[in-house]
């Protein structure tokens, strides 16, 4: 479950106005076709019991899904330029992809998360860098010609992550409880807005335990999901307001944080929260903080809101059949329509970006023997609209699920697996799914590490998956084209951490383990070039 978060699976999905995602690798073809949900699509109506407590035995409600979130420290691009943080020498390194050239600049003490700054004009590049062992930020301006200047700005102590907002004029330094670094000493609850046009820091306090930060595609105001609640902050009145509105998500405050799930629907500017094991949605207007309860036939097991903001989408689970429940926003008259999934045990949905699609799964099995061995019948259902109503392909999968991340272009998805107990070797694997045909192709890649994080390129055209495991000696990343599911595998000198794409060069970028800075550039005709020691600036390595 995703705890008042709006989460990453392990997929990085860089498309332009797409959060990332997360997910892993892929092996032997694999995937038979059961065509026994294809027949027709859903159909609104009565639930018939799907999703209902009595449906999971004795009135317990359905088991909780594990999504995985994703957060890494990597390298981070903006413009034609990679920006590497080196907490052991306070610098960033900053790289030009088109020729190499590595320019190292001095910031404050312990750099460690690095944000991107939208809105650089042609391939000149801008990131904010938070410096933890001095509580400042770094300011990096780097020129199409290379020349890089910085500002330091004080801001809150003990931050540990950072949030910029979409038209890059204000940078959100706070206390993130499920962020990439720890947490330094203070409150968690103080955060720092720094206005970036005015060079003008301005600190308030917050709800506690921060988990989010979420922006208005306008700029007008940004919302912080904290365990409280979620904070209404007014760029209009920075300067004004050291403690902003605080706004319940819930109708019980006494609700166990950890049991909430919080998705702000920036375009909406409503604030949707479900509670692990209750059969209800509550939605709050923001910033009016108007709430309202939406009762369901059954207890949901996830939140989903599909990337336009236009309608969320529920998961009732049952083992003779699951719901998916569709509900229009802003709140319609139907309110949501309910549709059917016979015969299959749906936990978790993921929407693909163009609102068509879904993919319905769950890392659950509640159909295990009584020597608890897993059911065979481990299912991923395609989703795709039809008018009204959504056709169903169902395909078999031979190890069940971890994560899925569908490409930004919705065309293509990886499904990340468990490990395969009966495999002797190679006992990892994800699988490219094909969304696109009327009988979709499943490929599955066997790999010898759990998959780690993957990137998908904003055109859905290649991924990158990236392989580890120290005590195996794997350290490579598997290049994939999505157009012809073909897999090339690249080794790396150093275990790999992170990846990133570089627009204007078009450069998928893999970071690695190394004590003086490693970074591999796959460009899109394949050329492959490495750079290390940029720690230090002292070589390129072909």
């Amino acid at each position: 479950m995703k705890p008042l978060r709006s989460a990453w699976t392990l997929v990085l999905c860089l498309a332009p106005g797409l959060a990332a995602c997360a997910m892993a690798d892929a092996g032997k073809a694999g995937g038979d076709f059961d065509d026994s949900a294809t027949e027709g699509g859903w159909d609104t109506g009565d639930s018939n019991g799907i999703g209902t407590t009595d449906d999971t035995g004795a009135g317990e409600p359905p088991p909780p899904e594990t999504e995985d979130d994703g957060d890494f420290r990597v390298p981070r691009a903006s413009g034609k330029y990679v920006y590497s943080a080196s907490e052991s020498t306070d610098s960033v390194a900053v790289i030009d992809t088109s020729d190499l050239v590595i320019d190292v600049v001095e910031v404050g003490q312990g750099p460690t998360v690095v944000e991107p700054i939208p809105g650089q004009p042609g391939d000149a590049g801008s990131v904010v860098v938070l410096d933890q062992g001095s509580n400042d930020v770094a300011v990096l301006r780097t020129s199409e010609a290379g020349a890089t200047t910085v500002e330091i700005h004080k801001v809150t102590p003990g931050a540990n992550n950072l949030a910029v907002s979409p038209g890059g004029s204000y940078v959100f330094v706070y206390h993130d409880v499920d962020g990439p670094e720890q947490q330094g000493p203070g409150s968690d609850q103080e955060l720092s807005v720094l206005d970036l046009a005015a060079g003008v820091t301005h600190r308030m306090t917050v709800g506690a335990h921060p988990r989010d930060v979420v922006f208005a595609p306008d700029e007008s105001a940004a919302w912080v999901i904290t365990a409280a609640g979620v904070n209404v902050i007014s760029f209009a009145a920075l300067g004004d307001v050291g403690k902003p509105p605080l706004l319940p998500v819930v109708k019980d405050p006494g609700v166990d944080p950890a049991r909430v799930e919080v998705q702000i629907v920036a375009a909406e500017r409503l604030a949707l929260a479900r509670v692990d094991g209750e059969p209800w949605l509550a939605i709050t207007q923001l910033p009016g903080g108007e709430l309202t309860v939406l009762d369901l036939p059954g207890v949901p097991t996830d939140l989903d809101v599909a990337p336009a903001g236009d309608f969320a989408v529920l998961t009732l689970p049952g083992p003779g059949g699951s719901a998916v429940l569709e509900v229009p926003l802003p709140l319609g008259p139907g309110m949501f329509a309910q549709h059917d999934v016979p015969g299959e045990y749906v936990g978790l949905a993921s929407v693909a970006a163009d609102g068509d699609t879904m993919l319905l799964y769950t890392t659950v099995d509640p159909f295990q023997d009584d020597d608890g061995q897993p059911d065979p019948r481990q299912r991923i259902t395609l989703a795709r609209r039809d008018g009204d109503a959504w056709d169903l392909v169902t395909l078999f999968v031979e190890v069940p699920l971890v994560s899925v991340g569908l490409a930004p272009d919705s065309r293509s998805a990886i499904l990340v697996h468990d490990l395969d107990p009966a495999a002797s070797a190679a006992a990892w694997s994800y699988s490219l799914f094909d969304l696109t045909p009327a009988f979709p192709l499943l490929k599955r890649q066997s790999t010898l590490a759990p998959p780690g994080p993957i990137l998908f390129t904003p055109e859905g055209d290649r991924a990158a998956v990236l392989l580890r495991d120290d005590l195996a000696d794997v350290r490579k990343v598997d290049l994939v084209n999505l157009d012809n599911f073909i897999v090339k595998p690249l080794l790396l000198g150093s275990p790999p951490e992170g990846a990133g794409y570089v627009d204007p060069t078009q450069k998928v970028f893999v970071s690695q383990a190394h004590p003086t800075g490693r970074i591999t550039f796959i460009g899109p005709d394949g050329a492959v070039q490495t750079v290390t020691g940029y720690v230090l600036n002292d070589s390129v390595k072909d």
